[in-house]
C-alpha cells in the first residue's frame, strides 16, 4: 500500500526587487528564484517584491 503525498502548495517566484525573509533574516538579491508558498507571496507580489516566475519551455509541437 502506497502512502500519497500531498501536493506541494509552493511555487516559483522571481526577485524583482532585494528583500528581507522576516522568518529567516536572509536576504534575497534581485534575479533569484524562491519557493514561496500563496500566503507568503501576496504581500511581496502587491509590494512588488516578486513576480511569479517564468518558464522557457517551449510547447511539445515545436522545435
Amino acid at each position: 500500500m502506497t502512502t500519497k503525498q500531498p501536493p506541494n502548495p509552493r511555487q516559483k517566484y522571481t526577485v524583482l526587487s532585494p528583500y528581507q525573509c522576516p522568518n529567516k533574516k536572509h536576504w534575497h538579491e534581485k534575479g533569484a528564484t524562491v519557493d514561496l508558498l500563496p500566503c507568503e507571496a501576496e504581500y511581496l507580489i502587491l509590494s512588488g517584491k516578486v513576480a511569479l516566475a517564468t518558464t522557457t519551455a517551449k510547447p511539445k509541437g515545436e522545435a
